[in-house]
């Protein structure tokens, strides 16, 4: 509606209107949907890809523990935004080919972490006697070494949704996101830049929402660590 154009916060509109006359409130949590998803299925993807790597890495040891990490060094040798950028920028617009640009940066930590831990498993009694009594290297990886991955990189996960989420709104602002008219946390604070000072309600508010999500995912991730160091302690 032309007359509620960049109509402050108010009763009606609890965060005012964008440069359309839309409700600035319902577009944020319409575009959350965006955000949450696109950094869940980034985050599910590159635990599963890094997760299966530490733990091949990390089992067999050997030739297979060499060719991984090499390849784990060489992603962690580009920075991951940088990295982010220029393959959404290479492969275009689009969630799917967000889901792959910010997977394909963000894996090697889980393999990192996932490999350092199945070392020190396999040579845990339990899987030795496994080991010897003829059980298949899958089995043993799936039943013995897995478990005792999955903690960890469940708190990893948690705190690399916050991450996944601050690097959807990052691509979105500098225009390789989600594309407009579809809102998300940094189209709205790339639409809203061009007012700061007129309108400034249309940065501050999706500003707030992002960093209240991602604040309240690392704080999940910072409790789900304290209980894991508990218990393993």
């Amino acid at each position: 509606r032309p007359a509620m154009r960049l109509c402050p916060p108010s009763a009606q509109f609890p965060m005012g209107c964008d440069t359309l006359g839309r409700c600035l409130f319902s577009r944020i949590i319409y575009g959350a949907r965006a955000s949450l998803g696109i950094g869940f299925a980034a985050v599910a993807l590159s635990a599963c890809l890094g997760t299966a790597v530490g733990l091949v890495a990390g089992y067999f040891k050997g030739w297979a523990d060499e060719v991984f990490m090499r390849i784990t060094d060489m992603f962690l040798a580009f920075p991951e935004m940088v990295a982010a950028i220029a393959l959404a920028g290479i492969m275009g617009s689009g969630d799917l080919n967000l889901v792959f640009a910010i997977s394909c940066v963000s894996w090697t930590k889980y393999a990192r972490m996932s490999r350092g831990i199945a070392l020190t498993t396999r040579e845990a009694l339990y899987v030795t006697s496994a080991r010897l009594s003829g059980v298949s290297p899958a089995m043993i990886i799936i039943r013995h070494i897995l478990p005792t991955v999955r903690p960890s990189m469940t708190v990893l996960a948690t705190i690399g949704m916050a991450k996944g989420i601050l690097s959807v709104s990052a691509l979105g602002f500098l225009g390789f996101g989600v594309q407009p008219p579809d809102p998300e946390g940094g189209t709205l604070l790339m639409e809203g830049k061009d007012y700061l000072f007129t309108a400034p309600h249309l940065s501050i508010f999706p500003g707030l929402c992002i960093m209240l999500t991602v604040l309240s995912f690392n704080l999940v991730g910072d409790r789900l660590e304290s209980m894991r160091s508990s218990n393993s302690g």
